[in-house]
């Protein structure tokens, strides 16, 4: 073979290796779609309930077999439900009743495919922000944005919270137990304070976000669950906290939304108590590129794209966003330009967040 035979097919190889990358991409997009939809109709738990024809699982969910034929077929392809050919049934893979299954992972699922609407319905928006560099604020999203997020609060934080965060902060969970006060920057629609609040009656507890539309779902997700008196949600930004001293303060995957995360911190230990401690939890991931160059780090920079960038920007058009993956690193020189001298990595890390405990 020449080598301009041999150059026209690695050529021809290396186009279809993209064409085969984007195929790829392609069905994992539709496949959410149908993720969601199975969530929403109950075709997983019909599945978890023994394996089954397409006629048996759409009678058990009460929907068409059509659709849910092709449903069926689609999830064997990606590896989620498996087929016997034989017997013409359909199985769920292991594992996947836990995550799509009844429990609380179903909405990690479901909060991501509301994202995705958003995300694609702003599409033109989107362009513009790019080419003129404008910001477009969280508050500014269609409200499928925030529920979406609220989904995934309560299915990935709000349990890790209480049962495993609070508890590897020093001597917190004491003083949570025998009265603290407690403020949560960014709360949006207050999931991880009413989970905290729960947990440990002795305590007060505020919510604060800049977005008003939030804090009016936080307060009646707050009044659904009977604590009102112990829980306050208010619209300010990072840099207007109100009350005070506070003996932790929370920022949630948030600090990295902020047009100035440096000024949102020295705020935070203005409002500290003098022993007081700042629980920071960001997106998990490495200071360096090169370490992020995987699935995770693709979400997360696209949704740093389409969601954290643009807000941080909408606050402050000059400044340099940290990004959904700042980074360990990164963010240590945050908090320590904000006067926090003793910053600490938990050791409770999880697949999506890294967390801080900051004191003065």
């Amino acid at each position: 073979m020449t080598d301009i035979a041999q150059g026209q097919e690695a050529a021809a190889e290396a186009v279809g290796a993209v064409l085969g990358q984007l195929m790829d991409d392609f069905a994992a997009t539709g496949g959410v779609i149908l993720t969601a939809l199975g969530l929403k109709l109950g075709l997983w738990d019909a599945l978890a309930a023994g394996p089954a024809t397409a006629e048996t699982v759409a009678e058990r969910a009460g929907a068409a077999v059509p659709y849910v034929r092709e449903w069926l077929r689609s999830q064997a392809a990606a590896g989620y439900v498996g087929y016997d050919p034989a017997a013409g049934t359909f199985r769920l893979a292991p594992g996947v009743a836990a995550v799509l299954g009844a429990g609380p992972l179903p909405g990690l699922t479901s909060g991501m495919a509301a994202q995705f609407r958003v995300w694609w319905s702003e599409l033109d928006r989107y362009e513009d922000a790019f080419r003129t560099g404008r910001g477009i604020s969280w508050g500014s999203l269609p409200a499928g944005h925030a529920d979406g997020m609220d989904l995934i609060t309560r299915a990935v934080v709000a349990p890790a919270l209480v049962a495993d965060w609070l508890p590897a902060l020093d001597g917190v969970v004491d003083r949570l137990t025998g009265g603290a006060a407690v403020a949560d920057i960014g709360c949006g629609y207050g999931a991880p304070v009413i989970a905290i609040a729960q947990a440990f009656p002795a305590s007060t507890f505020t919510g604060f976000d800049a977005d008003d539309a939030s804090v009016a779902r936080a307060r009646r997700a707050a009044l659904a669950a009977g604590g009102p008196e112990r829980i306050s949600f208010e619209v300010a930004a990072a840099a207007e906290v109100r009350g005070g001293p506070y003996d932790l303060v929370t920022f949630i995957d948030s600090v990295h939304d902020l047009g100035d995360p440096v000024g949102a911190l020295q705020h935070a230990r203005k409002v500290l108590a003098d022993d007081g401690v700042v629980l920071l939890v960001e997106h998990a991931g490495s200071d360096h590129l090169e370490e992020n160059l995987n699935p995770a780090g693709r979400f997360f920079y696209a949704a740093s794209a389409l969601v954290c960038v643009p807000n941080a920007l909408a606050e402050q058009a000059q400044g340099r966003p940290l990004g959904a993956i700042p980074g360990e690193q990164a963010l240590r020189r945050v908090a320590e330009a904000a006067g926090f001298s003793r910053v600490r990595r938990l050791g409770v890390d999880t697949p999506l967040n890294l967390l801080l405990e900051l004191r003065p």
